[in-house]
């Protein structure tokens, strides 16, 4: 329903238009007339609101049915209003075929949009002239089609990039998911076929009676257990390890998609491992929760040495709770921090704050990074 909403909102501007025609008609000396006006101006606004809520942006590229109804009954009710407009002599009727012109170009299939645009703008030409209006007055339906065009084509274009970058990121996952699954294959299949044999010589010297050498290969199975534990939990730390530089990296292209300035300072990152993972899960943390939970126009990041911090505005304890999921997001992100820092969250106003500090590190492991990058998204 909020998709059709929106389209719909892209109706309203034009609707404007309307109130030429009414004004006219309040001073016809008929009352026949007049109503009959009236009565065929609300015919076209419910036709154009009908069209607009029936086909919600962006455009399919099929016919649907929908589609054919609606500007069926749009392509209609615009020739009804224009036989009879020019009949009582209504001034620039031929402007309002801009409706159906502009639902048109923004709804119907792309291959056949230039074709639909011929006969519309070829049908308000006849009435143009029928109503004596000099030819330079169709500049403004060219105009019309000019914007609505570079309106959709935007559109398009940014549904584009946005599915690429969906693609790539499903691409990525699908190779890393590849990858640790080879990983893991190597490492286990090595490890339980080492565990197996192991497992039946023991099994045979205890049949034999060799209790000793038995306990011997088992404790050998215990060892090679651990070991390939230990392999497995490196893999999964390895791909879990994210870097704080592409996380800032993904936030600016998530925010410039959504629209939304962002101020990015970037002073270097943690000097350990563990702790460079830790504040990459916290930006991304930070800016999935306000994208989702929030109505921001502003996210701001800091990056430094001994911590990180994720602000934005348009927060709301009611959307929050509204938009609130099954997860546990903010939970499972303590979880992983642990002792390597102090995570704190919270909300103050319409804001919105999640910041994670770390502890000094002695002298000799410290690691001097200096980068500072300040960026504004408009």
């Amino acid at each position: 329903m909020k998709e059709r909403l929106i389209s719909l909102a892209w109706a309203a501007p034009w609707m404007l238009f309307l109130g030429f025609p009414l004004a006219y008609a309040m001073e016809l000396p008929s009352s026949t007339q007049r109503a009959s006006i009236i009565g065929l101006c609300v015919l076209l606004a419910l036709a154009n609101s009908a069209t607009w809520l029936a086909n919600p942006l962006p455009a399919r590229n099929s016919f649907t049915r929908p589609l054919i109804l609606s500007h069926g009954a749009l392509a209609l009710t615009t020739l009804g209003y224009l036989v009879y407009a020019i009949r009582v002599g209504v001034p620039y009727a031929f402007m309002l075929t801009s409706f159906f012109l502009v639902a048109w170009v923004f709804q119907a299939p792309s291959r056949y949009v230039i074709a639909g645009i011929v006969p519309i703008v070829a049908i308000a030409g006849v009435f143009a002239y029928a109503e004596g209006e000099p030819l330079w007055a169709g500049c403004y339906l060219a105009l019309v089609g000019i914007f609505v065009g570079m309106a959709r084509w935007r559109m398009e274009r940014s549904t584009r990039e946005r599915l690429r970058r969906q693609d790539a990121i499903q691409r990525a996952k699908a190779a890393e998911r590849a990858r640790m699954s080879t990983d893991l294959h190597d490492i286990l299949g090595h490890s339980l076929m080492g565990i197996t044999m192991i497992s039946e010589l023991a099994g045979r010297l205890l049949d034999e009676g060799h209790n000793e050498e038995a306990r011997e290969q088992i404790r050998s199975v215990t060892a090679q257990s651990n070991e390939a534990l230990a392999d497995v939990r490196r893999i999964v730390a390895a791909t879990r390890a994210l870097s704080p530089s592409e996380e800032l990296q993904e936030a600016r292209s998530l925010l410039e998609v959504a629209r939304i300035d962002a101020e990015i300072t970037n002073d270097g990152e943690p000097a350990s491992r563990p702790r460079s993972a830790a504040a990459a899960h916290v930006i991304r943390e930070g800016v999935t929760n306000a994208l989702l939970h929030a109505r921001p126009s502003l996210v701001r990041i800091h990056l430094s040495q001994d911590s990180v911090s994720v602000w934005n505005d348009g927060y709301s304890a009611a959307y929050a709770a509204s938009t609130a999921g099954s997860g546990s997001g903010l939970v499972g992100l303590s979880e992983l921090v642990g002792d390597e820092g102090t995570l704190t969250w919270g909300a103050s106003g319409h804001t919105w704050t999640i910041s994670l500090t770390f502890p000094s590190m002695p002298l000799g492991e410290e690691e001097p990074s200096s980068n500072m990058v300040n960026q504004r998204k408009e």
